[in-house]
């Protein structure tokens, strides 16, 4: 890292967001936070080099006033809507926006929360390629293509994120959590010792929240621009093999019963994560982390 930055988060008080904060913070950069409610998160309270813009995605005056004299910008605040228009007026056109001001601020680099939802079934997820099914993933996929031409031309320092499934346990006092509810009706089942019921073969390739949080920080601190970095583990697991690590962990008598489908075997890894290894040597693994979740879960359960 070559210096200290001055970095401009939108949606830190978030699951994800926090995580990220908390990275940057650990590594010294000084942090200004945009949210709806700056008081959501204890943990951040007072905390030294963090401080507060209040404000909404739908408030482009004051993401614009507040985007001013720093050095970076990382957008990781979620809007929603139903329809195509609803997606592109909540989420593509105050990300475009924010974009916008941010270069026009001065801001330096900027990375951009997207999905792996944006590249949906087109291959080769991390050269950019994009065919998402559904609208959010096009609202995705559209910011980032407005991105990436915005840092072509201010010449700045732009990159794509794009998540898989994450989870994770609070990561400060007062965070939030993140566990589908699969995992959750999991426990439950498992505490009642009732059979769980899963298509053979279906799952993904999760990360930890914590690990996420270090592909940003390693882009902001880093001299890279224009890439596509997708935010999931090396390990598929299947949703089955989730439950056995419930039923492991608590000794349950609960017993897996498998809906075959067709669904194929993945016998290689779906999803390409040779990006963030070679840029950073990543290669995330998340049994353990998943295991620290599902006691997390069982402590605030029983």
């Amino acid at each position: 890292m070559s210096f200290l930055m001055k970095i401009f988060v939108t949606g830190g008080t978030g699951f994800i967001g926090s995580y990220v904060v908390k990275s940057l913070l650990d590594n010294g950069h000084e942090i200004t936070v945009y949210a709806k409610n700056p008081q959501k998160v204890s943990g951040f309270i007072n905390r030294p080099k963090l401080s507060f813009v209040q404000g909404a995605m739908s408030e482009t005056g004051k993401f614009t006033a507040g985007v001013a004299n720093h050095d970076a910008l990382i957008h990781i605040a979620l809007a929603w809507g139903d329809t195509p228009s609803l997606m592109l007026e909540n989420e593509t056109l105050p990300s475009v926006r924010l974009f916008e001001a941010a270069a026009e601020a001065g801001v330096k680099k900027i990375v951009y929360t997207s999905s792996i939802a944006a590249f949906g079934a087109a291959p080769d997820n991390d050269m950019g390629y994009i065919m998402p099914m559904d609208y959010y993933g096009a609202t995705k996929a559209s910011a980032e293509a407005y991105l990436m031409a915005i840092g072509s031309q201010y010449n700045i320092k732009v990159n794509a994120v794009r998540p898989g499934y994450t989870f994770g346990n609070p990561s400060v006092e007062g965070g939030f959590i993140y566990s589908d509810k699969k995992i959750k009706n999991m426990v439950k089942a498992a505490l009642a010792n009732e059979s769980m019921q899963f298509v053979k073969n279906d799952g993904t390739q999760f990360i930890w929240a914590g690990d996420l949080a270090k592909i940003y920080t390693a882009l902001i601190e880093s001299d890279l621009s224009h890439g596509y970095y997708t935010g999931v583990s090396a390990d598929f697991r299947t949703w089955g093999q989730v439950a056995g690590m419930v039923i492991d962990i608590t000794g349950s008598k609960s017993v897996v019963e498998w809906i075959d489908r067709g669904q194929p075997e993945h016998k290689t890894l779906p999803i390409n994560i040779s990006r963030i290894k070679e840029a950073f040597g990543f290669e995330f693994r998340t049994d353990e982390k998943m295991m620290e979740h599902i006691k997390y879960l069982l402590s605030i359960s029983c």
